[in-house]
C-alpha cells in the first residue's frame, strides 16, 4: 500500500504529521494507516466540538465549524458533515471541481480546496488572490488536510497564540509533538473531569500553564502557557537531556519556532530561528562538567507566575463567599507558568535572524558574570568552563584567544592575591570606560616593575587579548573586561580571597573597610 503521509518541509504540515504520529504511537509518517488516521480524527472530533478549545482554535482555524456557536439538530448535522469532510478528509469524497488539480504538499491528485478555516494564515474562502492559478482555495489531498487539523494538538496555546517548532531533524520535530500532544490530552482530561480551577489561580494539576477563565461563558477556558521563548527553550533542553541521539557532540539540528495567530481580530506571525551553534551550546551545557552550573543559572531565572484573573467580579459573589474564599495555592515559576530571564535573554541573541553581538555580550555580563546593575551578586556562580563554552559555540571565538584571555586573567588574579591588591580588583572589574581599564593595568604594571623588577604582562600578550583580529572596538573591549572579570572572580573565590565588601561597588564600600 502506498504511503499516506511523508515529511514535506512545510512547518505547519510537518508539525501536524508529527502530531498524528504521536497520537497513534507511530515512529514515522510512512507507518500511518487509514485506521490510524481514523483514530486520530475521532479524537480531534471529540476535542474540537466540545466547546472547551474554542478560544484556542479561534486563533488557528478562523471561522471553522469548530468555533461556530449554536445548538440543535441542524447544527449537529452541520458539524457532522464538516467533520466528515475535513477531519476525516482521508476518507471523504473529493470536492466538486477538484479533478485534475495537484496537492501542493505531496504532488498527488488533490481532493480538497482549503482556506484559512482549515489552515492558518491563508486568505478566506473564494478569494482568488494568493492562491495558485487564481483558484479560490489551496488544493491538497485528504491525508494532508487531516494532518493540518492536528496542528493545534501538536503545538501549545501560548498567550493566546499557537506555538509550534520545526527542526531540520524530523526526530526533534516528533519529540516536541509528543510532548505537546501529551500536554493537550492532559488539559482536556482535566477539563472533562471537572478539575480545572475557575480562574482562582494556578492549580497543582496544571503543571505547565496557568488557569484561565472565560468571563462571558462563566466557565474555565483552555489554559494559556506563558512566555514562548522560555517554554520552547526549556522543552528543548529537557528533550536533549533525555534523548541519547541528541547527546552526541556532532553538528546538531537547527530549530525554527513559529508563534502565530490566524484570528481575524489580529493575525500575526513571529518566526524565531535557533541556529545549530546555539543548539549545540545547549546540548553541551548539559554535559556533566557544566550541567550543575547551567541548571543553577537557569533555575534562578524563573520569575514568579502572575496570578490569574478572578472568575467573576466581586459584586457577582455573595459577601459571605468572598470572605470565606480560600487563598490561591502558591505555585513556583517554571516552563509554561512564567518567564525565565536566562532563557529569554539567550533566545533573543538570534531574535533578528543573525548573531546580535550586543545581546550576546549582555547575556554574558548579566548571567555568566552574575553582574547586573553594577554589582556581582554570587561569586561562586562565575564559572569559566560555562563561559568558555558560550564563547566557543555562540560567539565563535577562536580557542587561541579564549586561552590568551584566561591566561591573562589568571596572572592578574595571582598578582591581586599575592599583593592583596583589592584596589586593582575593583578598578578592573568595575571599570566603566576603556581608559579607566587601561590606566589600572598600566599603573599595576609600573608598580610591579618598580617594586619587584618584574612585569605583569608583555606587549604580545596584551595585544593577543585586547587587539585580536576579530576586535570590534568598544563592544569587544567590554566583552574582554567581562571575561577577565569572570575569571578573576572565579579564581579569587576559589582562593578564599573575596569578601562581601570586595564584591560591592566602589561607591558602596564603607570608608573604614579594608
Amino acid at each position: 500500500m502506498a504511503e499516506l503521509l511523508r515529511w514535506t518541509g512545510h512547518p505547519l504540515v510537518d508539525v501536524g504529521v508529527a502530531a498524528l504520529c504521536a497520537m497513534t504511537d507511530k515512529g514515522a509518517p510512512q507507518a500511518l494507516t487509514l485506521d490510524d488516521l481514523d483514530r486520530a480524527a475521532a479524537e480531534m472530533q471529540e476535542y474540537y466540538f466540545s466547546g472547551f478549545l474554542t478560544s484556542y482554535l479561534t486563533c488557528v482555524f478562523m471561522n471553522a465549524e469548530y468555533v461556530q456557536p449554536g445548538s440543535g439538530s441542524a447544527k449537529e448535522a452541520s458539524r457532522k458533515k464538516y467533520a466528515q469532510r475535513v477531519l476525516f478528509a482521508h476518507r471523504s469524497e473529493p470536492d466538486p471541481g477538484i479533478t485534475g488539480q495537484t496537492c501542493v504538499f505531496s504532488g498527488r491528485p488533490a481532493t480538497h480546496l482549503i482556506h484559512r478555516g482549515q489552515m492558518p494564515l491563508l486568505t478566506g474562502e473564494g478569494v482568488l488572490n494568493f492562491y495558485p492559478a487564481a483558484r479560490g482555495g489551496l488544493p491538497v489531498c485528504g491525508p494532508y488536510l487531516t494532518a493540518l487539523q492536528a496542528l493545534p494538538i501538536g503545538g501549545r496555546r501560548v498567550e493566546g497564540k499557537l506555538l509550534v517548532a520545526h527542526a531540520d531533524d524530523s526526530r526533534l520535530t516528533m519529540d516536541l509533538a509528543r510532548l505537546y500532544v501529551a500536554d493537550n490530552r492532559r488539559l482536556f482530561a482535566l477539563a472533562t473531569a471537572g478539575n480545572l480551577p475557575a480562574g482562582d489561580g494556578p492549580h497543582l494539576s496544571l503543571e505547565r500553564e496557568q488557569a484561565a477563565w472565560d468571563a462571558k461563558q462563566k466557565r474555565p477556558k483552555y489554559p494559556d502557557a506563558k512566555s514562548a521563548p522560555s517554554l520552547i527553550t526549556a522543552d528543548l533542553m529537557d528533550i536533549w537531556e533525555t534523548k541519547s541521539w541528541m547527546g552526541q557532540e556532532g553538528a546538531p539540528t537547527s530549530v525554527t519556532v513559529y508563534w502565530l495567530s490566524s484570528s481575524g481580530q489580529g493575525p500575526s506571525l513571529a518566526i524565531y530561528h535557533l541556529p545549530s551553534n546555539l543548539i549545540r551550546f545547549l546540548i553541551l551545557a548539559a554535559r556533566p562538567s557544566t550541567r550543575m552550573q547551567w541548571r543553577r543559572m537557569v533555575g534562578r531565572g524563573w520569575q514568579d507566575p502572575i496570578k490569574s484573573p478572578e472568575p467573576s467580579s466581586p459584586s457577582d459573589q455573595p459577601k459571605k463567599a468572598r470572605r470565606t474564599k480560600p487563598a490561591a495555592p502558591a505555585v513556583t515559576g517554571g516552563p509554561g507558568r512564567s518567564r525565565n530571564e536566562v532563557l529569554s535573554d539567550l533566545f533573543s541573541i538570534y531574535e533578528s535572524g543573525y548573531l546580535n553581538l550586543t545581546a550576546a555580550g549582555a547575556f554574558l555580563c548579566r548571567h555568566l558574570l552574575s553582574y547586573f546593575r553594577g554589582a556581582i551578586h554570587h561569586s561562586a556562580e562565575c564559572d569559566w568552563s560555562l563561559t568558555e563554552l558560550f564563547l566557543k559555540e555562540v560567539f565563535g571565538m577562536q580557542p587561541e584567544r579564549i586561552e590568551a584571555i584566561r591566561s591573562f586573567a589568571d596572572r592578574l588574579a595571582e598578582h591581586i592575591r599575592n599583593r592583596n591588591d583589592e584596589g586593582l580588583f575593583r578598578s578592573l572589574v568595575y571599570a566603566r570606560w576603556p581608559g579607566d581599564f587601561r590606566n589600572a593595568l598600566t599603573k599595576a604594571q609600573r608598580n610591579e616593575a618598580r617594586s619587584n623588577h618584574e612585569l605583569l604582562f608583555g606587549l604580545e600578550e596584551y595585544l593577543s587579548v585586547f587587539e585580536a583580529d576579530e576586535s570590534v572596538g568598544r563592544v569587544d573591549w567590554s566583552l574582554v573586561r567581562d571575561l577577565i572579570s569572570i575569571r578573576l572572580v572565579e579564581q579569587l573565590h576559589k582562593a578564599g580571597f573575596l569578601r562581601d565588601t570586595l564584591l560591592a561597588k566602589p561607591e558602596e564600600v564603607p570608608a573604614n573597610a579594608n
